[in-house]
């Protein structure tokens, strides 16, 4: 009892407690609190309510059966007292019925508790407040919760979208830090990383050397290892999810593991991904005669840019490499820059390589000012990334003096760029953290804008085939009416039945009534082939309409973007929103491709959105927190103490007084 008192005067206190000994208190929500204040009043308005209707059911039920026992009375005697007995059975009936009346709307305010319940986010840990720290283990913390997040937020949405388009955004536990390389050939890649490692792995050359991924990673012993055997890593459970780019994938892709000089720049736990040379290539071409449009091969068997795309999302930095003969982007660059690296901004670095090879500063004015120009083509904003300037000459020596540009200024630019390889493994959690946030932020955004274009899409439907049946049924309204009205008459139609009494009784009909019958016949015939062709065109016209109608969702989807989310936008402009429409759109229009009908999306109740709302005020909070800690143990740092540690303080200080 003395430690908690004292606990409580500390937390009440905060001026005069020291900031190593708070405790962290749990974050509940505030609705959570709310729905369990209001639950045992409500139950009791129930029961009181239940209770009065009884009374009243009682009372009713003995009213009405005074006035059938008074006449009971008169008719079966005075000694058997009627009146009594209808006045017991009609208030137990009465009292009965109110008691499963109360029941019954307990039991539906229980059932109605429970849903609520079921559909709040159930957290298994606490939101704790990690200002001061608290937590012994905050890398197995962070990754249950990003895995429970992931789990009952995240996968229920997407495994209702039509191909899942949220599924390799996922992150699997564990994975090594990773930074990968891109760049055009020849941009000095391969060299980079020779340098980096301190030994000479990774062919190079002018022309393309390399036509796979490979990932290079430091270890005890030298290994390498291909595509299948890296699947199934266990320190890299990521690398299962590459097996869906198939064969042509697996077959050029490797791991290498070194040994490395105890000097080695190079750190343990952190992998570099060296990858194929971006050039151009024909948007369609040619393998023993069977002819691969568009993108789906791109020469390469597999989609390039799809897997530079995961490996850039996974990635904790990027390297973007340029080499000065060819500062202008490719084909191929053009289409990493705009999809595989879209949202990316904060991950790569732009560096422009082997500025050595220059004569003179023209030349460096040149190549920085065409690849300058070539960036502004892609990426839409008015400040460009910064460029970093190196060469990789003189890693470990100066290169000649023969070269009129200042190499001193690029080698501090070099340095730069290998610290903050080295730092990937510093911002390792935060690169997840911010991953998951963005994940959570376009479901959001997918949900909200589907689930408008599915209710414009079931409205229209509905709308649609309401004037289909009115067109079809107004020509039998307006028939009955006729007929109602007397304004059409069937006297027209007893040849017919003439015709059958004289067939049923062996007489022929007469001329008349015979030519009556086939003009009323044929007058029939046609009435019912009009009606019959208006039902079909109606009916295709409808179709033609809704076809058109989906055809047209593509083309409007930034309109609707707009319109969902056109509160956002009064106060401000909303380029974060519109910067994520530009990766959640393709997405959208995916899965409208995919389907017949927009309305037959399954829909996205709004307790879902709470969810991941709730997560990304609270949650992500929690997981930056978890980060930080992280980061000071990364950086050798001394961390602020555990709930354990505060505890064994505080004690220490109250033996002490």
């Amino acid at each position: 009892f003395k430690p908690l008192t004292r606990r409580r005067a500390l937390s009440s206190s905060p001026a005069a407690t020291p900031m190593a000994l708070r405790i962290p208190r749990e974050v509940e929500p505030k609705g959570k609190r709310n729905g369990r204040r209001l639950r045992v009043p409500l139950l009791v308005l129930v029961s009181v309510v239940a209770v009065a209707v009884s009374l009243d059911l009682a009372a009713f039920s003995r009213s009405g059966k005074a006035a059938s026992a008074a006449a009971t009375t008169a008719w079966v005697g005075k000694n058997m007292q009627p009146e009594l007995v209808v006045e017991q059975s009609g208030g137990l009936r009465g009292m009965a019925l109110g008691v499963l009346f109360a029941l019954l709307m307990m039991g539906a305010v229980l059932a109605w508790g429970a849903i609520r319940k079921a559909r709040e986010l159930q957290r298994p840990y606490q939101l704790q407040d990690l200002i001061v720290g608290g937590i012994a283990d905050p890398e197995a913390d962070l990754t249950k919760i990003i895995t429970f997040i992931q789990d009952q937020v995240i996968v229920p949405i997407d495994e209702r979208l039509p191909g899942r388009p949220f599924e390799y955004d996922l992150h699997s536990f564990p994975f090594v830090p990773m930074v990968l390389v891109i760049g055009n050939h020849s941009s000095g890649k391969s060299t980079f990383i020779n340098r980096l490692l301190g030994v000479s792995t990774q062919e190079t050359g002018v022309a393309p050397t390399d036509d796979g991924f490979t990932v290079l990673e430091r270890w005890q012993a030298d290994s390498t290892e291909d595509g299948p055997t890296v699947f199934g890593c266990p320190g890299n459970r990521p690398f299962r999810e590459l097996q869906r780019f198939g064969q042509a994938f697996s077959g050029h892709f490797r791991r290498k593991r070194k040994l490395l000089a105890d000097n080695a720049i190079m750190p343990f736990g952190l992998q570099i991904v060296d990858t194929p040379g971006m050039i151009d290539l024909p948007l369609s071409g040619s393998v023993d005669g069977d002819n691969l449009s568009g993108h789906t091969a791109r020469g390469r068997g597999y989609n390039f840019v799809d897997v530079v795309r995961w490996w850039a999302k996974r990635a904790d930095l990027i390297l973007l490499l340029f080499d000065p003969d060819k500062p202008g982007t490719t084909g191929e660059t053009l289409e990493v820059l705009t999809k595989s690296l879209a949202g990316l901004d904060h991950k790569f670095l732009v560096v422009l390589n082997k500025v050595d090879q220059l004569d003179n500063s023209m030349d460096f004015a040149r190549a920085y000012g065409t690849l300058g120009w070539a960036l502004s083509k892609v990426i839409r904003r008015k400040d460009l990334p910064q460029i970093y300037t190196t060469y990789n000459a003189g890693f470990d020596a100066r290169a000649g003096t023969h070269n009129k540009l200042p190499l001193d200024d690029f080698a501090k630019r070099r340095e730069e760029v290998i610290a903050e390889v080295c730092r990937a493994k510093e911002r390792h959690f935060d690169n997840v953290v911010t991953a998951l946030e963005e994940t959570l932020r376009q479901v959001w955004m997918t949900a909200m804008v589907l689930g408008a274009i599915r209710s414009k899409a079931a409205k229209r439907l509905i709308l649609t085939w309401l004037v289909a049946l009115a067109l079809m049924a107004a020509p039998i309204g307006v028939l009955g009416w006729l007929l109602a009205t007397g304004r059409l008459s069937l006297q027209g139609y007893t040849p017919v039945v003439t015709e059958v009494s004289h067939r049923l009784s062996w007489k022929a009909p007469t001329p008349t009534e015979a030519h009556s019958a086939d003009l009323t016949n044929m007058g029939m015939l046609g009435v019912s082939l009009a009606y019959a062709g208006m039902m079909f065109a109606v009916t295709a016209g409808c179709r033609e309409f809704l076809r058109q109608s989906r055809r047209l969702q593509k083309t409007t989807l930034d309109e609707t973007f707009e319109e969902v989310y056109a509160d956002y936008f009064i106060h401000n402009d909303g380029e974060d929103h519109r910067a994520r429409w530009m990766n959640v759109k393709p997405k959208i229009s995916s899965i409208l491709s995919s389907i017949i009908c927009a309305s037959s999306l399954k829909p996205f109740p709004s307790w879902e959105l709470v969810r991941i709302d709730a997560c990304l005020t609270k949650d992500v909070w929690h997981l930056r927190q978890l980060a930080r800690l992280l980061r000071l143990d990364a950086n050798g740092e001394v961390r602020p103490p555990t709930r354990r540690a505060a505890d064994k303080d505080m004690n220490r200080a109250s033996t002490m007084g």
